[in-house]
């Protein structure tokens, strides 16, 4: 129906139901489709949406663009003096609900993803940033920093941080760069990663010795200053336990090699005892202090005096 405004004029247009309702069929057996599949269509872009934003690589680059990563740093102290003589670089990660992801977790989950290379410069950056104030407390101090078996290759990030390093014109000896044995299987392929570490005066550790497949041959054919025996060991010392012998063993083979030595987690006087019985001269651990931010550190080390280099 439709009427005139203008004139006294009206239509009427009629038509059977039977065909009114045969077209809306028509159309809904036309539409009705299209809308499944439209459906189906956006309901698949939604889940792969979700799991794609879901993927270890994709949280773990959004949590270094959002800077959810920090930095805590364990004292490393000298036996004799008590002295803290340097620290280690633990990084950390709490997300933006506040929980924290446990190391072991999320750095296993960067190596499977080939994200671990973009998060160790991501800890380079802070701890050169970190440097400055830390040398000026304590002169002759050092970081160490660890490395993923995935940083040691050819232009990587041992590269990238002797290009930041050299153009800060920091001490040598201010940085030493921690490899697993994991990550000395290729020996060959780690050797351009630990030539650039020298170049710049760092000192290279084997950490967690003993854990893995380590050798005396191998020890032999590569260049390294430091030997940090496993908190494994140091728990065995006074203890009933099988491993027990190795770690007297480790010291030995150590000081035969001419290596320094750093022990890892001490917790007791016992273990302190035996290990500067033996001539190991550093060591962390709770004992000592635990893993602090960069202010704690600074004032432990404001309170004390400096260290001087050896």
């Amino acid at each position: 129906f439709r009427a005139s405004k203008d004139n006294n004029i009206a239509a009427i247009a009629a038509a059977p139901k039977a065909q009114a309702y045969g077209g809306l069929r028509a159309q809904a057996l036309i539409l009705a489709p299209l809308g499944l599949v439209a459906s189906a269509l956006f309901a698949l872009g939604v889940a792969m949406l979700t799991r794609w934003q879901l993927s270890p690589r994709v949280r773990l680059r959004a949590a270094l663009r959002r800077r959810e990563f920090f930095i805590l740093y364990q004292p490393i102290v000298d036996l004799q003096t008590g002295q803290w003589v340097g620290a280690e670089a633990l990084l950390r990660w709490r997300r933006r609900n506040g929980t924290l992801v446990p190391p072991d977790e999320f750095i296993a989950e960067a190596e499977k993803a080939g994200v671990i290379a973009s998060i160790t410069r991501y800890v380079m950056d802070m701890v050169l940033a970190d440097l400055p104030e830390l040398l000026k407390a304590s002169p002759g101090f050092h970081v160490s920093l660890n490395l993923s078996p995935q940083d040691l290759v050819a232009d990587g990030p041992v590269q990238y941080l002797q290009r930041r390093f050299s153009a800060m014109e920091f001490p040598a000896g201010a940085l030493m760069l921690e490899v697993t044995e994991r990550g000395l299987v290729d020996i060959e392929a780690a050797r351009p990663a630990l030539q650039a570490a020298r170049q710049i005066g760092a000192s290279i550790a084997l950490d967690d010795f003993g854990t893995g497949y380590s050798s005396l041959s191998m020890l032999e054919s590569i260049d390294i200053d430091t030997l940090k025996i496993d908190r494994i060991f140091i728990a065995s010392i006074g203890a009933q336990a099988a491993i027990s012998p190795v770690t007297t063993h480790i010291i030995e083979m150590a000081h035969t090699l001419k290596l320094a030595l750093i022990a890892e987690g001490v917790e007791t006087q016992d273990q302190v005892d035996f290990l500067i019985a033996r001539g190991v001269r550093q060591a962390q651990g709770w004992k000592f202090a635990r893993a602090m931010p960069l202010v704690e550190l600074l004032a432990g080390l404001r309170a004390a005096p400096p260290a001087h280099p050896q």
